[in-house]
């Protein structure tokens, strides 16, 4: 049986207070609660995925063009090797919480069969968030905003009730011993959904180099 949003989150209050804190019935009801779980779900959602490549969260998109900008020189270290090649500016997807992959369109999907076109990340002018890459017609491999917890590998709704248990702890009335307690359990939760998830991959996604080279 799938979960909805209220399970997890009477989940993750069982967690954080037992018996002194009370199941909700809707993310929308006028409880001290629901209103910390309506606050805190989406946060701690977007930080547990943002940290892992979780397959269930993974999505494949055209990326909008917004312009090109002027040649650059790309290559290697000897003078020969250097191409001058066109700079793309595609619309950063408002889903997107981690690029894995940049690669043309008719790319495999994950960039497996070929490693990630060197991309990096910019506010232009006007303050757009963008996507500069010498890939024409460009497809973003990323991990994607996953709300639903019907999609949800059951190891990862596990340890994200844990996570969401340890930030509800404190604003219920619990202490920070036990907040420390959530957060060990949450992480062990999230070592075990990790490896089962990587255990499942059919192939790793190849990070750009130039990316890798700029954190």
């Amino acid at each position: 049986m799938a979960f909805s949003q209220v399970d997890i989150c009477n989940l993750a209050l069982s967690r954080a207070g037992g018996h002194s804190i009370s199941q909700i019935t809707s993310l929308g009801e006028a409880s001290a609660e629901a209103r910390q779980c309506a606050v805190k779900f989406p946060h701690v959602l977007r930080s547990a995925l943002r940290s892992y490549p979780w397959q269930f969260a993974v999505r494949e998109t055209a990326l909008a063009l917004l312009g090109t900008g002027a040649e650059v020189a790309l290559g290697g270290a000897l003078k020969d090797n250097i191409s001058y090649q066109t700079l793309f500016y595609y619309q950063y997807p408002e889903d997107c919480l981690q690029i894995l992959a940049v690669n043309p369109a008719q790319a495999a999907k994950g960039g497996c069969s070929a490693a990630s076109y060197p991309y990096f990340v910019e506010r232009i002018q006007d303050g757009t968030k963008v996507i500069v890459t010498p890939c024409a017609k460009a497809v973003l491999t990323c991990c994607a905003y996953a709300d639903d917890p019907g999609i949800w590998d059951s190891l990862f709704a596990d340890a994200f009730a844990w996570q969401l248990a340890a930030e509800l702890c404190l604003s219920l009335g619990g202490d920070y011993s036990a907040v420390r307690a959530l957060q060990n359990m949450a992480a062990a939760a999230f070592d075990r959904a990790k490896s089962q998830d990587c255990r499942e991959s059919a192939g790793l996604v190849r990070f750009s180099s130039y990316m890798e080279a700029r954190r």
